[in-house]
C-alpha cells in the first residue's frame, strides 16, 4: 500500500527534471537573446524580432507552468482514486465476510443455541443494512457525477428540513452521549428546494461532526436568515481544520489526515463533495469556518425565492 504513493512521487520528480531540462533551459536562452536584441538592435526588424522572441519565451514558460500544475493535480487525483478504490474494497469486503461466516455457521449447524442463532441473524441484518447503505451512497455519487441526479423542487419549510435530518441522525444519538443543540430562527421563509436532498446534505454534515469529535461530543445545528439566504449550519467541538485545507476538503476522494488520531474515522471521502454538489445544484454555496483546536462550522447557504422570480428547474448538475 505504501509503495504506490512513493512510486507516483518518483515519477513526478522525474517528469519535473525532464521539463526543466527541455523547457526552462531553452527558455532562459531565448530570454537572453530577446533582451540583447532589444537593447542592442536599432532597426525595426530587430525590435519586432525581439518582441516576438520575448513573447515566445513568456508563452513557453506559462505553458510549462500550466503543464506542471496539471500533472501535479492529476497525479494527486489518481493517488486519491487508488486509495478510494482500496478503501471501498475493504469496506465492502468486511460486512460480506461477516455475513458469509455466519451463513456458513448456520448452514453447517455449528450454531445450535437459539440465543446465538438470533445474535447471528441480528448481526447479518446489521451488516446487510450497512452494505446496502454503502452501495446506495456510491450509486448516488455516480449519478451525481454523471449529472443524472434529478431534484424535485418545491416550496419547503427550513424547520421541516432540519427536523428530517435530525430524525435520520437519531440512531447516532442512541449509541453515544451527544450534546445536541438545535437553534431554528422563528418565521423563516420557505425555500424552493428538494427537501430530501437538502436533508441528506445536512445529515452528511451531522455525521461528519459525529465522526470527528472526541468522546465529549457537542454538536449545534442552526438555521437562520442572512442576506437573502436561509443558512443551515452544523458546528462541532472537534480538532478543527487547518485553513490551508478548507478548499480541498470539498474535493472528491479527499480525506483530511489527522496525526492525533491513530485510527482514522471510516469514510470514502465523498460526503463533503456530495454536500457541495447538492447545494450547488440549488444555486447555493457551501462554506467552512474552522481553526485547529477550535472545532468546525459547516454552512449551507440557500437563496430565498423572491416573489415573481422564475423557478429553477429540478435538474441535476450540468
Amino acid at each position: 500500500m505504501a509503495k504506490t504513493p512513493d512510486l507516483l512521487r518518483s515519477k513526478l520528480r522525474k517528469l519535473m527534471i525532464l521539463i526543466a531540462l527541455f523547457a526552462f533551459v531553452p527558455s532562459a536562452l531565448l530570454l537572453t537573446v530577446g533582451v540583447l536584441i532589444l537593447v542592442l538592435g536599432h532597426a525595426t526588424r530587430d525590435f519586432v524580432f525581439g518582441v516576438l522572441t520575448l513573447g515566445l519565451t513568456v508563452t513557453l514558460v506559462v505553458g510549462v507552468a500550466a503543464t506542471v500544475l496539471y500533472v501535479r493535480r492529476e497525479t494527486s487525483v489518481a493517488q486519491l482514486q487508488t486509495e478510494f478504490v482500496n478503501k471501498v474494497s475493504h469496506d465492502l469486503r468486511t460486512p460480506l465476510t461477516s455475513i458469509r461466516l455466519f451463513v456458513e455457521a448456520l448452514q453447517s449447524g455449528r450454531l445450535r443455541d437459539p440465543e446465538k442463532i438470533q445474535q447471528a441473524l441480528d448481526t447479518m441484518a446489521t451488516e446487510t443494512t450497512r452494505l446496502s447503505a454503502m452501495i446506495d451512497r456510491l450509486l448516488g455519487w455516480a449519478r451525481m457525477e454523471a449529472g443524472k441526479r434529478s431534484y424535485r423542487m418545491a416550496e419547503e419549510s427550513p424547520a421541516r428540513i432540519v427536523a428530517d435530518a435530525l430524525a435520520a441522525f437519531k440512531p447516532q444519538l442512541l449509541i453515544d452521549d451527544v450534546k445536541l443543540t438545535t437553534l431554528v430562527q422563528d418565521d423563516l421563509p420557505s425555500i424552493h428546494v428538494d427537501a430530501a436532498a437538502i436533508s441528506e446534505a445536512l445529515l452528511n454534515l451531522l455525521q461528519n461532526a459525529y465522526k470527528y469529535t472526541g468522546p465529549q461530543k457537542i454538536i449545534t445545528v442552526r438555521c437562520f436568515r442572512r442576506a437573502g439566504h436561509v443558512v443551515f449550519s452544523v458546528s462541532d467541538n472537534g480538532p478543527g481544520i487547518p485553513k490551508t485545507e478548507h478548499r480541498r476538503i470539498f474535493e472528491k476522494f479527499y480525506r483530511l489526515t489527522r496525526p492525533e488520531m491513530p485510527l482514522q474515522p471510516p469514510g470514502t471521502g465523498l460526503g463533503l463533495s456530495m454536500v457541495y454538489h447538492i447545494v450547488a445544484a440549488h444555486d447555493g454555496t457551501t462554506s467552512v469556518d474552522s481553526e485547529l483546536g477550535q472545532g468546525a462550522t459547516f454552512s449551507l447557504h440557500l437563496p430565498i425565492e423572491q416573489p415573481g422570480s422564475p423557478r429553477r428547474p429540478g435538474a441535476g448538475l450540468p
